[in-house]
């Protein structure tokens, strides 16, 4: 059965108006054409509907138990025409995203805010996660788009560069390094080292610079920015940390010396799955976070 949408407005106007002209102008078609589409109704039901004749039009019992399930069928079109109209219109919807702590505890908390007060009806969630949870997270569905310095492979994802962030050598106020408007990696020879987790962007991006620069490794790894501002408080070491990550590290006592090394950047990317569309809601808040780049980053 190929009962349509249009067979059950014309069902709907006759059964309101009870006459074929007037129902027949409802429905924007000829009287001999509205005429046809009851029939086919009809004909597809396999039962007569109404009654008619030159005077009158009335449902027949048949008419009336179909009624029943037309108006139902009307009122679930209606209110899923008015849900999705909703959405839309972002008076409704639900945001999943994922993000590396250094991004989600200062810039992008405030973009969240905005879009929150904006779009008070829409729903978000936040996990902040190092960057191979990220991809994982956005692959499986789980969250609607990621922001991640890396950018998975093209195969799965697709991704848009937002900016790149320099890295900040994080010390204590008595190291000699200190003092300096910046530093390079050279500078770095010998000097102890508290790593961040090899799952985490900052690890994987660093690993060839402090090879290369011959730290001293001290085995201390972690996974969060306060952790490692600690340790470097304590005097355990020296460590870099992206832009972003400062406000999670700066405390009385530490000081952050710009790396002053020309490709020393960490990429950000907005990450989605590949093929995604993305509702109303995400898409807003996609271009949102596209839009709170930093100024000065723009270019960077």
């Amino acid at each position: 059965m190929n009962l349509s949408g249009r067979l059950i407005d014309a069902f709907l106007a006759l059964e309101e108006t009870r006459r074929f002209a007037v129902a027949a102008r409802r429905c924007n078609v000829s009287a001999s054409a509205f005429s046809q589409m009851i029939g086919r109704l009809e004909t597809q039901v396999g039962a007569r509907l109404f009654d008619r004749d030159t005077r009158n039009v009335s449902l027949t019992a048949e008419g009336q138990a179909f009624s029943e399930g037309a108006h139902r069928i009307a009122d679930e079109i209606r209110a899923t025409l008015t849900g999705v109209q909703h959405r839309a219109a972002l008076g409704s919807g639900r945001v999943a995203v994922a993000a590396p702590p250094s991004l989600a505890s200062d810039w992008l908390a405030l973009i969240l805010a905005s879009f929150r007060d904006a779009h008070p009806a829409v729903t978000l969630r936040l996990l902040d996660v190092v960057s191979d949870r990220c991809l994982s997270l956005v692959a499986a569905g789980e969250v609607d788009f990621g922001l991640n310095a890396q950018r998975g492979n093209d195969l799965e994802f697709e991704s848009t560069l937002l900016f790149r962030e320099r890295f900040y050598l994080l010390c204590r106020h008595d190291d000699p390094l200190a003092a300096r408007a910046g530093v390079r990696f050279r500078d770095l020879r010998g000097k102890p080292f508290v790593q961040t987790v090899r799952t985490g962007s900052v690890w994987q991006q660093t690993q060839a610079w402090l090879l290369k620069a011959a730290v001293h490794d001290t085995g201390l790894e972690v996974s969060q920015f306060g952790t490692l501002a600690g340790l470097v408080a304590q005097d355990f070491g020296v460590s870099l940390v992206p832009q972003m990550a400062l406000p999670l590290c700066l405390r009385p006592g530490l000081v952050a010396v710009r790396l002053d090394e020309r490709l020393a950047l960490r990429p950000i990317y907005l990450v989605k799955r590949r093929g995604r569309t993305l509702s109303p809601a995400t898409r807003a808040l996609w271009d949102a976070v596209i839009a709170g780049v930093p100024q000065d980053k723009r270019t960077a």
